[in-house]
């Protein structure tokens, strides 16, 4: 297991508070399903950086306009808002911490693009946000499936979406932490940290609401299910 995963197990995913029923449910997933995932993308990352900086400096553009088109204001604003208005006005104090959870993640990930466009202005090759409203590769966003289909956990449950913030959002952290450990460029690393408490915020907070809810067959099958979906969905079965 690579060393950041296994720092990342002891000090976010293996700690529970007492008397959460939800834990032990957790914990088999994270060993069955998540683990495997994790590991997977944590050596590919470091793979893609070995490969990207050696190749000169458009590995460097290529990121941050990837970045900017999955963490752009119309896709977060897009998904997540969906995500808010799927739960039903009468149902809406007892899902609070899940609407909570979604309407703090738009601030975040809006924010998030800003940054993105740092990287772009301070290596020189815009000189300001507007220009990229002209560039697909700015624009386009290659897991709109992904982003369109997760739209609809919540109409499997309220719960459901938590697979995603569990999983993803813990990758999204482990990725920044070895951009952290293997990049120089301070404007990617820039772009990177800037982002890792709030990455980090994301995953407990699935974590929280795994542990805290998921505590019948019910409320545990929707959010399963929801991870299967995305693993095979990363996996290319889909």
């Amino acid at each position: 297991m690579h060393p950041i995963l296994e720092e990342f197990l002891e000090l976010w995913v293996w700690p529970t508070a007492p008397g959460a029923g939800g834990a032990k449910f957790r914990r088999r997933i994270t060993e069955e399903k998540c683990i495997p995932g994790w590991e997977g993308l944590v050596q590919s990352t470091v793979r893609e950086l070995e490969t990207g900086q050696g190749a000169g400096e458009d590995w460097k553009r290529r990121l941050a306009l990837e970045g900017y088109a999955a963490e752009g204001v119309q896709f977060s604003i897009k998904q997540m808002s969906a995500q808010l208005m799927s739960i039903n006005l009468n149902d809406q104090a007892r899902w609070i911490d899940i609407q909570r959870m979604r309407a703090r993640q738009v601030w975040d990930e809006c924010k998030h693009s800003k940054l993105h466009v740092d990287s772009l202005s301070g290596h020189g090759w815009i000189k300001g946000e507007r220009e990229l409203m002209g560039d697909v590769d700015a624009n386009f966003q290659p897991l709109s499936a992904y982003f369109g289909q997760s739209m609809m956990f919540t109409h499997i449950h309220p719960l459901a979406r938590n697979a995603q913030h569990y999983f993803i959002e813990a990758g999204a952290y482990l990725t920044i932490c070895i951009y952290d450990q293997m990049v120089e460029d301070l404007l990617v690393r820039h772009q990177h940290l800037s982002q890792k408490a709030e990455e980090l915020m994301h995953f407990m907070e699935g974590k929280y609401q795994i542990d805290t809810y998921c505590t019948t067959p019910e409320t545990q099958n929707a959010v399963e299910e929801t991870l299967e979906w995305v693993l095979r969905f990363f996996q290319g079965r889909v």
